[in-house]
């Protein structure tokens, strides 16, 4: 092989280490900021969903920022780890500069993005860079803080979405992502310790942790989410709405389930392959829809003018 083929085969090693560090496969997190479009009655508003994805574009940009300095900070635990060690930082794939530089170029373009939706979206995106530095440096070794951080991250993305297509914060918004995302941090938390034979050797607040809080704590969370969702549906001004009750009732308890008989606790993208969770996902949006909106003739002419 020629000097040119080294070179050349080098940069696409380096390249396809690079776009395996920015995680594709977990901008389905930047999800969370759709939800202020759904709700609000915007969803057929072409204005605001150009500004809702220059935000999901910009979420996107700025956390594969942050999961590349995560992974350059965590560099020596995850090689350690019998999965992490295969990353491309840990195992030698991408040197530290390059990944470093190609984060600050994510971070420039994700700031330039977030300008255009004015200074409170750009303070949103700074919290969540603060949140995720005090995350990776200290604060994912503090038992329950860690995940209650994690939470929070999720809380900032629908307050984000608001934020982008300008609409009231409605309170059940935060209080159900906020507990939702909370769930799902706690269900990765018992995979995680479940899975580990020495609890701690790979995430250092598994030590702290025990079977018996993290259960408790999934029930806890469990109740207090359903009963959040419950509430703003007879609350709210759709009173319709009760009748996505039991497809909620049905998304978490099958999550619990498959927390405790599969590997879906591991990663919660998983679950987005389940079909059963996706049926009754889908059953879900419909029937929000159509009780949120309601007026099928107003859509048409919407769409089609």
């Amino acid at each position: 092989m020629g000097e040119a083929q080294t070179q050349q085969a080098g940069f696409v090693r380096t390249a396809a280490g690079l776009a395996y560090e920015i995680r594709p496969w977990q901008w389905y997190k930047q999800g969370v900021i759709l939800i202020a479009i759904v709700f609000s009655k915007q969803l057929f508003d072409p204005m605001a969903w150009g500004r809702v994805s220059i935000a999901v574009a910009a979420f996107c940009a700025v956390a594969g920022a942050t999961y590349i300095f995560n992974d350059i900070s965590d560099v020596e635990e995850d090689r350690k780890h019998p999965d992490k060690r295969n990353r491309p930082i840990a195992s030698g794939q991408v040197g530290v500069q390059t990944a470093g530089a190609f984060a600050v170029a994510l971070l420039v373009a994700g700031f330039a993005l977030s300008y255009t939706l004015g200074p409170l979206f750009v303070a949103i995106i700074v919290a969540y860079l603060v949140q995720n530095a005090a995350y990776s440096l200290y604060l994912k070794d503090v038992v329950l803080v860690d995940v209650l951080l994690i939470a929070i991250g999720f809380v900032l993305r629908a307050v984000a979405g608001v934020v982008a297509i300008g609409v009231a914060l409605s309170p059940w918004l935060v209080v159900c992502t906020f507990l939702a995302a909370l769930l799902l941090a706690l269900g990765k938390r018992r995979h995680e310790f479940a899975a580990s034979e020495v609890p701690g050797e790979t995430r250092a607040t598994l030590a702290d942790y025990t079977t018996e809080t993290l259960d408790q704590l999934l029930g806890i969370v469990i109740s207090t989410l359903l009963m959040s969702y419950s509430i703003y549906t007879f609350t709210g001004a759709k009173l319709a709405m009760m009748l996505t009750l039991p497809f909620a009732f049905f998304g978490v308890f099958r999550y619990h389930h498959l927390v405790y008989t599969t590997k879906a606790g591991a990663s919660p993208g998983a679950l987005l392959v389940d079909r059963q969770l996706l049926v009754n996902f889908v059953f879900w949006g419909l029937i929000a829809v159509v009780v949120l909106y309601g007026r099928p003739r107003a859509w048409l002419v919407g769409v089609f003018g």
